[in-house]
């Protein structure tokens, strides 16, 4: 007879196990979030930092992005709720912290759905791993991006799909198509789990325990009562949301404006498109990423391997919920197969379905801890292992080649210079890392024109042309005059070699045109030699620092007034110009030390009868005065000649000079003028004569 004793012996060991299985979804939890806080990236996607200085500079209004809508109003909540705790450094790591909890409840509510439906604590343990150490997901829980909080929902909507196929109601599927939507918000292209849902609808049992058979009319109104639930309350949170932020908060005028918002990226050309041969290598090449980097597709290989192996089992033991699942995968990865089948942030969403087939084809074997578990467990930990590395070494800013180009440039750089790089990335990197807010790309600009050239170089002149006005330099990459194929890094969502001129359909010939009236005043920026070339076109202060202003090698900034460019002499070295009634040249805005310079050489010519050319010296106000100008006659005829005025005992020439205004001749006659050089002069000794 077995004593209390033993019966308590006995027990212990099945009481530590029952414990252990309540404690696990804390411990998968607790582990989860403290391996992504440890791994927060340094280095960071064109969109996580676009986000960081939408919510950092941009009122709540204005963040909101049309294929998520949700993310900035969440990004500003939780950027308030950091100020209020006392963080003052900005969005970035409030927004990580919220993607790795996020991340971390996403792995912890995927091993306990694996494990209430399984049953099984190895299957649900493996589940996990994999799922949390996928190179994708474990990168954007990391990252300032939207799709962990989307994949979090989607998770739960997958939760609540499985349960419904067993359970259908009403309110259930109103609940999913509140999650659903939710999830929407975070990523428009969830809408595609409606595809699942309607499978949901098709096989989901009769009522609660009851196999499916032929459908009664009483059976099929049901279906179209929960179906209705669910998108009434699917569209309530969508068009709702949508309609609150177009016709409200941002304002839309018209259909067509919100249409065009909301259609924005769709109608760019740079996604979609026709499914050749190379998206089908893309595709490849996109899933393994998405699990390993390197070595996913051996992993990918053997996951697959293990699923087709089992897939009977599959299909006998979980028939409907596996014909769901694949409804779920085959309709995100048509759409993304023809979007963008190589980008990994894409195939997120598919991660969760996918996974939980794997593992219900292995419980369909009833052996616990069985060697197709063990084989599971030991890619998850290989993945665990390699992906570590790879997360560390993509995030490490300390090997960030864009760093090294925006601290490189910045150094170089003045505040409001105008870099204009061939990238989008250092678009972002130079204002948020180095205070460097006047940057542009040319992908912006043609973005900006809708993909129109002549718009776009238009563009890019008026913000050169803007810059050099305001007295600023400007710096210019090699790859903007000339540009070239980019190799694009894998581990942050994008790969293969996208040039600027396939995209856009360009060629060389076009972007030389549009930078020519610049390049003969272009000059090599010395940065490091492994760094990318720039070019600069230097500042009023840095132009006047080496003595003046050559107009055989550009504009520089001046403005002119009353007076035309005389097109039948426009190829002609210098600044040819055709005055009306009091014509003018303006110099941008600088700092003239009349204590330094005691002359000014000024070399030009004038067809006009009219000669009379003045010279003005602006004040501190920029304001000309006849008190602060000098005034001299200019020889007649085409032949260039250098007038050398002495400020010796110049009135006017003293104090601060922000500037200089030349009146060519007081008023024009129909002849024309031309100034090649306006240059200052420490003595009046080293002047050249006049011829």
């Amino acid at each position: 007879m077995t004593s209390l004793n033993d019966r308590e012996r006995s027990s212990a060991p099945a009481d530590l196990l029952r414990h252990l299985q309540i404690l696990l979804p804390a411990l998968v939890w607790i582990s989860s979030l403290v391996l992504y806080l440890t791994t927060l990236t340094q280095v960071h996607t064109f969109d996580a930092l676009s986000y960081v200085l939408d919510v950092d500079r941009k009122p709540w209004q204005e963040l909101f992005h049309p294929h998520h809508l949700a993310y900035g109003l969440l990004g500003a909540l939780v950027s308030r709720l950091a100020q209020a705790s006392g963080y003052t450094d900005g969005a970035l790591i409030p927004l990580q912290v919220v993607n790795a909890l996020a991340g971390s409840l996403g792995v912890t509510l995927f091993f306990a759905l694996v494990k209430t439906i399984t049953r099984r604590v190895d299957l649900s343990l493996g589940g996990a791993l994999l799922l949390g150490s996928s190179y994708a997901y474990w990168y954007y829980a990391v990252e300032v991006e939207v799709y962990t909080i989307a994949a979090l929902l989607l998770i739960v909507c997958l939760t609540l799909l499985l349960r419904l196929l067993e359970y259908p109601t009403v309110g259930g599927f109103a609940l999913l198509g509140l999650v659903q939507g939710l999830a929407v918000l975070f990523h428009q292209t969830n809408g595609l789990l409606s595809v699942p849902v309607i499978a949901l609808l098709v096989f989901a049992r009769d009522s609660a325990g009851a196999d499916r058979k032929a459908l009664a009319p009483s059976a099929w109104r049901r279906r179209i009562e929960m179906g209705t639930a669910y998108a009434l309350v699917l569209g309530l949170i969508v068009v709702g949301s949508y309609v609150l932020v177009g016709g409200v908060i941002s304002g839309f005028r018209s259909w067509a404006e919100f249409l065009e918002w909301i259609t924005g990226y769709a109608r760019t050309g740079w996604w979609g498109g026709s499914i050749t041969g190379d998206k089908w290598a893309d595709l490849g090449a996109g899933l393994a990423d998405t699990l390993a980097q390197p070595g996913g597709a051996w992993f990918g290989v053997g996951l697959v391997a293990m699923f087709v192996w089992h897939i009977f089992s599959l299909v006998r033991v979980y028939g409907r919920p596996a014909l769901v699942l694949l409804s779920w995968l085959g309709a995100y990865g048509a759409f993304f197969l023809w979007w963008e089948p190589d980008n990994i942030e894409f195939w997120i969403a598919s991660l969760p379905p996918a996974l939980l087939l794997l593992m219900l084809a292995l419980v369909a074997r009833p052996t616990i801890w069985r060697p197709g578990v063990w084989a599971v467990l030991a890619i998850g930990a290989a993945m665990l292992t390699i992906n570590y590395a790879a997360i560390m070494r993509r995030g490490d800013a300390d090997t960030d080649l864009q760093r090294r180009i925006a601290e490189a440039l910045a150094q170089e750089s003045m505040p409001d210079d105008l870099l204009i790089v061939p990238d989008g990335l250092q678009e972002l990197y130079l204002p948020y890392y180095e205070e460097r807010a006047n940057v542009f790309s040319l992908n912006q600009a043609l973005f900006d024109s809708s993909g129109d050239w002549e718009a776009a170089c238009t563009l890019v002149r008026q913000r050169i042309d803007s810059a050099l006005e305001h007295g600023a330099a400007v710096l210019i990459g090699a790859d903007v005059l000339q540009p070239t194929p980019t190799t694009l890094d894998a581990s942050a969502g994008a790969w293969g070699r996208v040039g600027l001129l396939e995209r856009f359909g360009l060629e060389q010939s076009q972007v030389t045109a549009c930078f020519a009236a610049y390049a003969s005043g272009l000059e090599r920026v010395d940065l490091p030699a492994e760094l990318p070339t720039y070019y600069r076109l230097p500042s009023a202060q840095q132009l006047i620092e080496r003595g003046g202003w050559d107009f055989t090698r550009g504009h520089w900034g001046w403005r002119v007034g009353n007076a035309e460019t005389a097109s039948s002499l426009s190829d002609a070295p210098g600044w040819t110009l055709t005055p009306g009634v009091d014509p003018w040249l303006m110099s941008p805005p600088a700092t003239i030390d009349p204590q330094r310079y005691r002359s000014i050489e000024i070399r030009m010519a004038a067809t006009t009868a009219v000669r009379d050319a003045q010279l003005f010296f602006l004040d501190e106000q920029a304001q000309a005065s006849e008190e602060r100008s000098l005034r001299w006659e200019l020889e007649p005829g085409m032949e260039m000649r250098s007038y050398c005025l002495d400020l010796t005992e110049q009135l006017g020439w003293s104090g601060m000079v922000t500037g200089l205004r030349l009146d060519p001749v007081g008023t024009g006659d129909g002849g024309w003028t031309r100034l090649e050089h306006i240059r200052l002069v420490a003595e009046p000794s080293d002047c050249p004569a006049t011829p």
